[in-house]
Order: structure tokens, then sequence, then C-alpha cells
């Protein structure tokens, strides 16, 4: 497929990577320099900047992200609303480091997942998977004037894939320059793994989510604590692991079990946080403490135990590099730590990469690929049947 737009992958671009995910906190903006294409992209993040949601829109986002909370009304009100927060973000942060949107050639969005559902439900006669992320790209390219590539997730689904996870994608483009075989650990609302193999061959990758990674740490601790997170795992050090619960946990959550490729998000673990775990802990009065612990562990576990179970036999790897908002949390680092012994746990920062903002630059280098019209699912990771360009290609 022809490039797009007359941007030919040897030009230096200046592009803008935006993240808004599951933990509805804010708005994360990177600013990169983009250069190249597929395995010889080039890049390098300028500056990067979290905008935080106020309180008041967090609390009324988490409870409008909540399945029954919603209707058509509401979610198109969302969809504009949305987009014209984050542009004033932008034109802010544009406005802040003396650039104009004329200098930025493309916006890459990945918008804010308001429902994904991978696997395939009847409905009025036949069956049907979707996502929906909101966030418009049209009204955003037009307010920003900056030409918008979003809605990513679809196009893959279309082709029978379950339309994430995107990440590995930039995973395998930024790591595979190390030469090793590699396990990349992505730590926001939801936890997910990328093998990364040595050799550099895009059709070895193994990716997949494997389980919560901050969702129900922080949705506890807000119900339980009412503080927004657990800040550097300082309260569930305080406790120690329940057998009972883990135990629970490991019965009930069926996720961690399921084979490749499989993806999820809030839509599952936000009910099962309210509808099953939440009265398990009331019922059995478990303390607090003793269940932030736990939950800090069984998120760690699910990340090591999908790693034995689905990449190890085949590809053992020697490092493992971690990012997201969980890679903050040192109770949590440790504990993966521990789990995963002698292969050693890093943090990106230490790869080049800055933590806070790999999966901004992710969507600001998939946005790349797509006005080169490169592909940038890895079909083997999502179960789609080929290969294909993704997202929206929106003017200003």
């Amino acid at each position: 497929m022809a490039a797009v737009f007359n941007l030919p992958a040897d030009v230096q671009k200046l592009a803008l990577g935006l993240m808004s995910g599951t933990s509805c906190d804010g708005l994360d903006i990177a600013l990169v320099s983009v250069k190249g294409e597929k395995r010889e992209t080039r890049l390098e993040l300028i500056k990067g900047r979290n905008f935080p949601y106020s309180t008041k829109q967090q609390n009324e986002l988490l409870k409008l992200l909540q399945p029954g909370n919603n209707d058509a009304a509401v979610l198109s009100q969302l969809n504009f609303y949305l987009a014209g927060i984050w542009a004033e973000m932008v034109l802010d942060f544009l406005e802040e480091n003396g650039l104009s949107p004329q200098q930025i050639r493309f916006i890459g969005s990945h918008g804010q997942t308001i429902w994904h559902q991978p696997n395939d439900k009847i409905l009025i006669d036949v069956p049907v998977t979707s996502t929906l992320q909101l966030g418009d790209p049209s009204v955003l390219a037009k307010l920003t004037g900056i030409t918008v590539i979003g809605d990513f997730r679809v196009a893959d689904m279309a082709l029978g894939g379950q339309g994430a996870p995107l990440i590995p994608y930039f995973d395998w483009v930024y790591f595979s320059r190390f030469r090793k075989n590699m396990l990349a650990v992505n730590i926001g609302g939801i936890a997910n793994l990328t093998f990364i193999p040595a050799d550099g061959d895009i059709n070895k990758v193994a990716a997949f989510d494997c389980g919560p990674g901050n969702i129900l740490i922080d949705r506890f601790t807000q119900i339980y604590f009412k503080k927004p997170y657990d800040e550097n795992g300082s309260l569930a050090k305080k406790g120690k692991l329940s057998e009972k619960l883990l135990g629970y946990l490991q019965k009930t959550d069926h996720f961690i079990s399921v084979l490749p490729p499989k993806s999820t998000g809030r839509e599952h673990y936000g009910i099962f946080f309210e509808n099953k775990l939440r009265k398990f802990i009331d019922k059995n009065d478990i303390d607090i403490y003793d269940v932030l612990h736990t939950l800090t562990f069984y998120t760690a576990y699910c990340i090591w135990e999908n790693y034995r179970e689905f990449i190890h036999p085949v590809s053992p790897v020697k490092e493992a590099v971690i990012s997201g908002g969980g890679a903050c949390n040192r109770f949590l680092t440790d504990q993966i730590q521990r789990l995963f012994g002698k292969i050693a746990v890093k943090n990106t920062d230490e790869f080049g990469l800055d933590n806070d903002f790999k999966e901004a630059i992710g969507f600001a280098v998939l946005a790349n690929e797509t006005l080169l019209g490169n592909p940038s699912n890895i079909p083997q990771v999502t179960g789609a049947r080929s290969a294909t360009v993704l997202g929206k290609i929106c003017p200003p």
C-alpha cells in the first residue's frame, strides 16, 4: 500500500502520541521525533506530560465506564466531550513548548476504551465482536488543526482478531534492537506480556493480556482506603498474604488460564470486582491490608503464571522489562522479581524508554505506520486472519 499524505519514511517528523488508560486518571501526551518505518523506526521522546483529570472528571468517567451506567445519548456526548478536553490539553501542551499545530505532522490517539468484547455474542441474529474507543479522532483533528489517526483496534477485529493487544508491535520495533530474548511487561489497568525474539523475527513475537494490572489494586484502594492508588505499594506491604483470598482468586478468575490469543479489560474485571470479589471479601471479613497485599501478589502471580505456561516452554527469556503505572509500585515489582527468580526484572528506563509515556509513544509509532501504509497488527498475537493497516486518518 502506498504511503498516505506524502510522508516518506526517511523524513524526520514531529508527532504526538495520546493515551488515556482504564484508570481514567488523565491524558498522557508524548511529543516524539519519528523517522523510518517498521524495525528501522528511530524515535526520540522530546517531551512528555500527563494532564490529570479533575476528581470530578475521573469519578464521573469511572462511573460512566461501568456496564449499565450509560446509554446512547451519554456515549454520544462523552465521545465529543473527551475529544474537546483532549484538544485543549494538546493546544496547551504545544504552547508550553513553543510549538504551533502546523509543526506537528500527526497525532496518534488511542482513545478511551468504553467497551471491548473480543469474544462474539449473538446480536439480533448473528455473532458479533466489537470494541469502542471514545474521544472522536475527527473532532480532535478539527479542534487542534492537526491530522489525527485513531480508532486503531477495529480493523484487526474486522479480520477476526481480538483488536488487542496492539502495543506488542511497538515492543517489537523498540526492543528487537537489543538482540536478545526479552519479555516486555506492561502493567496498566490490565497487564499484558510481549515476547520479543533475539533474531527480531516478527513472526516469532508472542503477546497477550494476562490478567489484572492495577485495576483490582486501585479499585480496592479507592473504596477501602479512600486513596486514588496504593503509592509505591506501601499499604499492601503492611499486610500479609491471605491464602483464603488467593485460593478464591485462583479458582474464580478463569481468564489467566485461557489460551492465547486473548484480551480483556474493565468490562471483565470491573464486573468481577463488584459482583464477586467485593462480596467475598466482605463476607469473609478479611483484613483490608491483607486484601491489598494479596491482590498485589495476585497481579504478579498472573504475570508469572502466563509467562510460565505460555511463553517459557517455547522461548525462555533472560530479562523482563516492566512499564506502565504498575512499574511505579515497588511492592508489586518486588513480588514479580521474586516469582521470576533468576530472570532479571528491569524498568524500561534502563533501556532508554521513559516508562511514564511508553504507551503514548507506542501509538505515535502505530500512527506513523498507518500513514506509511504499513500493517501494524501482529496476526499471531491478535488472532486476525491477516496483517492489516490500522486506524482511521482524520485530516484537520
